[in-house]
């Protein structure tokens, strides 16, 4: 079962709004989708740290295993007869497939994921005192789906030995049986993400997973990843929604940049530069140009000339006023303002 978002593959194809891109230049979309945070990621972290060292002279790195933190997806058939493989893919709720449920420690109450909880327990909550969410890291028991016993979270059942889930990262207290979201746990984020480890690699400087395709064309921004949609306000990192870079590299969801791009609005909110390739945007600027032409100025106007700052390529220039939009005498971009 598909777990809002979370089945993007890295690989995804171009996604498009009309003519305009929304990907980061000639690249495809990036996809990042979170699925759980690692429990005692600093106990692992300690024993990393000389790796680490000797890996920071390189600003992306694309070394994100976990020493075993969690096991590999496997795509080999089922053993039916195995009784640890009893009930994969029957039990579960709407975000994910798995045979366990967790159990919340803030409210001790067990739920089969954590946005199940937060459903239940934040968002459909009517008293605003009682709203909470669930700690990730704070989880430490786990309930049998086919047992019901309450127990240590481990990878099988202590009672019926059931396995929890064909892929399985105790570090994040995650499981899942649908192993075709290529699930692997990056130490470096410290979560479980879903894409396959090929197709991802670590950028150090912006300290996120991101595709491959992106590894020396997107633009480095600090922590880029840690930080909110600049339109809808939810925190990326751990977001299971689709996630682009934009050409400046700031990031934003798939859906929030399509629907700036809906309204017209072709600037970053943070930094106000265009929020698609060079490429896309001139086509933008192509039906402004014909805009600008087929409206002319009055006479009292067409000799008057004010000055400019593009947000794109941020030179300066004296351009002809016009109530629709300024174009940029050096790269051509109607991403300007008055200065």
């Amino acid at each position: 079962m598909e777990a809002n978002g979370e089945e993007q593959p890295a690989d995804v194809e171009q996604q498009e709004l009309g003519d305009e891109e929304l990907h980061h230049g000639d690249e495809e979309a990036i996809v990042l989708g979170d699925i759980d945070d690692e429990d005692g990621m600093e106990e692992e972290e300690e024993d990393d740290d000389d790796d680490d060292d000797e890996g920071m002279e390189s600003e992306d790195d694309d070394d994100s295993d976990s020493a075993g933190a969690a096991d590999e997806p496997s795509e080999d058939p089922v053993d039916t007869s195995d009784p640890a493989n009893r009930g994969i893919k029957m039990y579960g709720c709407e975000h994910y497939r798995r045979r366990a449920m967790i159990v919340a420690p803030c409210c001790d109450k067990p739920f089969w994921c954590r946005h199940c909880h937060n459903a239940a327990c934040n968002d459909n909550e009517v008293d605003p005192k009682k709203r909470h969410v669930l700690d990730r890291k704070a989880l430490r028991e786990v309930v049998c789906g086919l047992c019901g016993v309450r127990q240590e979270k481990a990878s099988h059942c202590t009672q019926c030995g059931v396995a929890f889930g064909r892929y399985t990262c105790l570090l994040c207290s995650f499981f899942d049986d649908d192993v075709t979201k290529e699930c692997f746990h990056c130490k470096d984020c410290g979560i479980c993400r879903v894409g396959g480890r090929s197709n991802f690699f670590h950028c150090r400087t912006c300290n996120c997973c991101y595709a491959v395709q992106l590894r020396d064309s997107h633009v480095c921004i600090e922590n880029s990843m840690h930080a909110n949609c600049p339109v809808c306000c939810e925190f990326l990192f751990d977001s299971i929604k689709p996630i682009n870079i934009m050409p400046c590299g700031h990031t934003i969801h798939q859906e929030c940049l399509r629907s700036l791009a809906e309204h017209a609005t072709y600037t970053c909110p943070v930094c106000c530069k265009s929020i698609m390739s060079a490429a896309a945007m001139e086509r933008v600027w192509e039906e402004m140009d014909m805009s600008v032409q087929s409206n002319p100025m009055p006479p009292e106007y067409q000799t008057t000339r004010v000055g400019i700052l593009c947000n794109d390529c941020q030179q300066r220039s004296t351009v002809p006023f016009h109530f629709i939009g300024h174009k940029c005498a050096v790269c051509g971009s109607y991403n300007t303002r008055r200065t």
